[in-house]
């Protein structure tokens, strides 16, 4: 009688325990599957369900139950993510929706990313979607700590779901960067893991992109107080240089404007956009000083006087404009001071139509800085986008790439391949209607 008891209850466990198994292991491939169709939220629900049959994430493979002889493991030896990947779905979410529904799906996905990495489940991954989180809401201080610790990455996650351009954008991001001597990394999407192959490229000259423009904007003699820019030529000088000669603008569709009015501008813009061809592509610098008026983002031109009066300003949109209706992607990059007037930061406007990518060259209450190079008193900003054009020398360089290698450039003070400590931080880009992988 007892025996019988004895056995039951093992079989009843063994079924107790294979019902569990079933439960998880079919919630989480059912997620697999939503996500796959573009369906996050089911995935996100489906995720949940498996967490909560299972409740910690796996960084090794899980161990199918079977002969000792006949061992298997699960997908194939994959780790078990659904925290993980519980909290990609809300980010791909946030990446859809719009306005309070978006903050909310990001700050989900903050949190759960974040208490992964309490658990000491550092992972590049959770490093790379938390530091875009991070600099979409300007959480400075939470941006410069993950710099901190992205060279201790301890935890593989189960990566099935990542974008290529994800994939690309994450491996280049977490490489120590420094002259490379001609050599770029070729990131293989399907391996997140071993040694980066590279590929030679050869030197000589950036062949020209005749598709690619520019118009840098150097404003420093303007009359606000305290918001001059002394060395803003200096630098149009050094991007203009390093774009020709290392990222394959063409000199002829390169315009430089100095120490303009905002109708000067606007002319400006609007004359370059004419001769553009429709889906091409624009690098847009401006130095000078800005500020954000009723919600809106606005450059001071030579002849503005307060720093709250628009009239003698130019609304950021309205030198996007003449190129977004022309299909032309804009990549934007802003050496501006970022003081606080009326409690609002330029660099809060994300633009609503046409595709764009915004990098400042400081965080919100932050000013720019300057360095001497060669001779000649530079911006930061400028002088790393110079060093990082010199380095990726390429005619189709990748904005996240790009992006991070600049933050890298600037925290380090341009020197050694960790940590840092400049008094700069500069954001990533934010991107609208392009993927992390755009070239410009």
């Amino acid at each position: 009688m007892r025996m019988r008891l004895l056995l039951t209850g093992i079989f009843g466990l063994a079924l107790l325990t294979t019902a569990m198994g079933q439960a998880w292991t079919t919630a989480y491939d059912a997620g697999l599957k939503a996500a796959k169709s573009g369906d996050w939220s089911s995935a996100r629900k489906e995720f949940q369900k498996a967490r909560a049959n299972r409740p910690d994430d796996v960084s090794g493979p899980t161990n199918l139950p079977g002969p000792v002889t006949e061992a298997r493991k699960w997908r194939g030896g994959a780790p078990y993510s659904p925290n993980f990947l519980s909290a990609y779905a809300s980010f791909k979410l946030g990446q859809t929706a719009k306005g309070d529904a978006s903050s909310t799906f990001f700050k989900t996905a903050q949190d759960e990313f974040e208490g992964l990495l309490k658990k000491n489940q550092v992972s590049k991954e959770s490093l790379y979607f938390l530091a875009a989180i991070y600099s979409r809401a300007n959480q400075t201080d939470k941006l410069q700590d993950l710099a901190k610790r992205s060279q201790k990455a301890n935890w593989k996650v189960d990566g099935e779901l990542l974008a290529p351009e994800e994939v690309t954008a994450m491996v280049q991001s977490m490489t120590p960067t420094g002259n490379n001597q001609g050599v770029v990394a070729v990131v293989d999407a399907s391996n997140m893991s071993g040694v980066t192959p590279t590929m030679p490229i050869k030197a000589g000259p950036v062949p020209v992109n005749p598709k690619k423009y520019a118009l840098i904007i150097a404003n420093g003699d303007n009359k606000l107080a305290g918001f001059q820019v002394s060395h803003a030529a200096n630098d149009a000088k050094l991007l203009r240089d390093a774009i020709t000669s290392n990222a394959g603008y063409d000199t002829a569709n390169v315009e430089v404007v100095l120490n303009a009015s905002a109708a000067q501008i606007k002319a400006a813009a609007s004359a370059l956009a004419a001769k553009m061809p429709t889906e091409s592509t624009l690098l847009f610098f401006f130095t000078g000083a800005g500020a954000n008026i009723d919600n809106r983002d606005w450059l001071a031109g030579t002849d503005t006087q307060l720093a709250t009066d628009t009239s003698a300003m130019i609304a950021k949109t309205e030198i996007y404009r003449p190129f977004v209706e022309k299909g032309i992607s804009i990549f934007a990059f802003y050496q501006v001071s970022r003081s606080a007037i009326g409690g609002r930061f330029f660099g809060s406007e994300e633009p609503k139509a046409g595709r764009v990518s915004q990098m400042q060259s400081t965080t919100p209450g932050e000013t720019i800085y300057s360095i001497f190079k060669d001779g000649s008193n530079v911006g930061i900003f400028a002088s790393a986008m110079s060093d990082v054009f010199s380095e990726l020398h390429s005619n189709a360089i990748p904005i996240t790439e790009f992006g991070w290698q600049v933050f890298y450039k600037i925290r380090r003070g341009q020197t050694g391949s960790s940590g840092g400590g400049s008094r700069q931080t500069p954001t990533l880009p934010v991107l609208q209607l392009l993927a992390s992988d755009s070239r410009f």
